[in-house]
């Protein structure tokens, strides 16, 4: 198809054709790509400029802008959300204890005290979702896997039995610039959602690589830490996957959905991306974030 295009151009005049082809590469297999040809006029004459650009690339590409917008979005929802919760939720808090006071039974100060609880637990998501937004990142030289190890000692310790958490190291990657409190809460929220979705005795692996030459939201990246976490749960329902970085998005009846929705803010403020692929067996989640002066946006 792609000869016939160039047979065509040679007899024809056009500006430009686009084509969506097949080509069988050596190492790879067959390759989905899309294929634009040109046709200019010079003064030597006519001259063709075929580009060929990899669909999978492409799409991937155009889902880390989609994300990086998605971001964005649940920045300002969580702030609202957050402010519109945070003053209702203190006027019930101090209701409850008023009427705590005049309540003649312990037994129904019971019913208050869940109350006080449950209100003190809404009011510990709130300032999850406000943090983001008020604290002053603390640049820093961070070693990944010195951020890895605190997060795994976090883990066993909250899941002491049944939890396998391996390392798969590449020990030669550079420690990169960043918020340390930060990332142990990225990783944190990442692993314990893996943890928290096996059933059995589950097992997750940290597994650490080098990326190089890669683009991170349109942004050319000379190297970069990609950072994997993999479970062999019963991975992401379907119908979640697309959305599982959206706010109060859970598939556990208890889970509030805000971890990996903070978890990506943090990974976009410094740079990076954080992205999912889950099948029945296997879950991994991509985090990755440049390794370079400069690379960490505002």
């Amino acid at each position: 198809e792609v000869e016939e295009m160039l047979s065509q151009a040679s007899s024809q005049m056009f500006e430009s054709k686009r084509l969506q082809c097949g080509w069988q590469l050596p190492m790879r297999g067959l390759v989905e790509l899309d294929s634009t040809l040109s046709v200019h006029l010079e003064e030597e004459g006519v001259v063709l400029s075929l580009e060929l650009r990899e669909i999978a690339q492409q799409r991937k590409a155009d889902r880390e802008v989609h994300q990086a917008d998605l971001t964005h979005a649940n920045k300002e929802l969580l702030r609202n959300l957050a402010h519109e919760i945070k003053n209702p939720l203190g006027g019930v808090r101090g209701a409850a204890q008023l009427l705590d006071r005049e309540l003649p039974s312990d037994e129904l100060r019971e019913y208050t005290q869940v109350i006080i609880k449950e209100a003190d637990r809404l009011q510990g998501l709130v300032d999850q979702m406000l943090a983001p937004h008020r604290r002053l990142r603390v640049m820093e030289s961070v070693n990944i896997h010195e951020v890895c190890e605190r997060v795994r000692s976090l883990m066993l310790a909250e899941f002491p039995s049944g939890l396998v958490i391996k390392r798969d190291y590449d020990i030669s990657i550079p420690d990169l610039r960043g918020d340390r409190e930060q990332l142990i809460q990225v990783v944190l929220n990442v692993v314990r959602n893996a943890a928290e979705a096996l059933t059995g005795e589950g097992e997750i692996v940290l597994c650490s690589r080098i990326a190089r030459q890669v683009t991170i939201s349109k942004k050319r990246c000379r190297l970069a830490l990609d950072l994997h976490v993999i479970d062999n749960g019963p991975g992401i329902p379907e119908e979640l996957r697309e959305r599982v970085f959206y706010p109060l998005v859970s598939g556990r009846p208890q889970g509030h959905g805000l971890g990996l929705t903070l978890a990506q803010s943090y990974v976009h403020q410094h740079g990076g991306l954080i992205d999912v692929e889950s099948r029945p067996g296997r879950t991994d989640f991509l985090i990755r974030i440049p390794i370079e002066s400069g690379g960490v946006t505002s």
